[in-house]
């Protein structure tokens, strides 16, 4: 009875070996609190993955709705030496709102537009902001650091902020792997 236990358990073994991530892709989420609640487009979470070919991130949203005066920025590292990004994309998250990629000064952006495959856009029946940046836009980094910036002027009194993970702080950096 031993032998067929660990005879069955080599296949099961196997399978999950297959079917586990690829030890290169790496990875990044977490969840943001609920710390701008007034304003709809509170971010509660932000996810990157770094592929081969792409960087993909994803933003979700309390409620990401069609009228929205809120606008987003993603700030990507591609140099830990360097102080602040060294892209920037900009969005609204409105309908009818553009997007574009330029490169940043620190945490500023500039009128250096970034001329190369990328792409953006709110999903708002899944509350969810995503970007798809291709690594050649980057300059094939070792690795990436994100960092998201939601500002929404909805009332006209104060603008209300939020950043995911944290005013002027980095995901961890992710190395590129397979997929995206």
């Amino acid at each position: 009875m031993r032998t067929r236990i660990s005879l069955a358990a080599v296949p099961a073994l196997l399978l999950a070996g297959l079917v586990a991530a690829p030890a290169g892709a790496e990875y990044y989420g977490i969840d943001d609190p609920a710390d701008a609640t007034a304003s709809l487009s509170d971010i509660t979470a932000l996810q990157a993955m770094h592929g081969n070919r792409n960087l993909l991130v994803k933003v979700r949203f309390t409620e990401l709705v069609r009228s929205s005066a809120a606008g987003l920025s993603l700030y990507i590292d591609t140099d830990r030496g360097a102080r602040g990004a060294e892209y920037l994309l900009s969005s609204g998250l409105g309908d009818g709102t553009d997007y574009v990629l330029t490169r940043a000064n620190g945490w500023r952006g500039s009128d250096d537009r970034v001329d190369c495959d990328y792409s953006a856009r709110p999903k708002w029946r899944k509350d969810v902001f995503r970007a798809l940046v291709s690594r050649a836009c980057l300059g094939d980094p070792d690795t990436v650091r994100v960092s998201v910036k939601m500002v929404d002027e909805a009332d006209g009194s104060h603008p209300v902020m939020d950043w995911a993970p944290k005013r002027h702080r980095w995901s961890l950096p992710i190395a590129p792997g397979l997929g995206v």
